[in-house]
């Protein structure tokens, strides 16, 4: 049985979940072990089974610590844009560059990528969903556009985050990500609207 973590979390819970992100970053999800983590927390392996009950809870609450964190800048960021093009970029800049730099420099992305164990790759799933709903909420103004083309926000949305997610186990070089990522907003641009301007590079 899934045990949930506490909203809002307490200090402790806070600082294993930090720490667990850094684990899991430094040596991948599977070579990092409790006491790992235990240690870098500077806590007790029995804190952390009373906490989060096994590793793969601790992965699983990382995962969505790490999207809320995400998700929370994007809108933050979000609420001062209003053209498409600066949402998208602003939406690219926050989820997929920052998390393909810390891939980049990650002891086990293919690991972290690809999800260790079920819960790991249930977690996975379950942000690229909350992903595409904030996605869809950007491109929800442009409805009409997209039907003209047989699409959907939501199909469109899910699109986008399909492609970007699987940019990060794909993509070799910054350089690489940035012009795919400026083709693919220049394409989503030119579906919904032909009047958007392109922010300069």
């Amino acid at each position: 049985m899934t045990k949930a973590v506490a909203n809002p979390m307490t200090e402790t819970e806070e600082k294993i979940l930090d720490a667990a992100i850094r684990t899991f970053l430094r040596y991948g999800a599977r070579k990092t072990s409790m006491n790992d983590i235990a240690k870098a927390a500077g806590v007790s392996r029995q804190t952390l089974y009373d906490l989060f009950g096994s590793k793969e809870e601790l992965i699983r609450a990382s995962t969505r610590s790490i999207t809320d964190q995400k998700l929370a800048t994007v809108r933050e960021r979000l609420e001062k844009s209003l053209s498409l093009a600066d949402q998208l970029e602003i939406y690219f800049e926050e989820t997929i560059v920052e998390s393909f730099e810390l891939l980049k420099a990650a002891g086990d992305a293919e690991d972290l990528i690809a999800g260790y164990h079920e819960v790991g790759k249930e977690a996975i799933a379950e942000s690229h969903d909350r992903h595409a709903e904030l996605v869809e909420e950007l491109l929800a103004p442009y409805a009409a556009q997209l039907l003209s083309h047989g699409l959907t926000p939501q199909k469109q949305a899910q699109f986008i985050v399909t492609v970007t997610m699987g940019l990060k186990a794909g993509v070799e070089t910054r350089i690489e990500l940035d012009a795919i990522l400026n083709t693919l907003k220049k394409n989503c641009l030119s579906v919904v609207t032909d009047k958007i301007a392109m922010p300069s590079h």
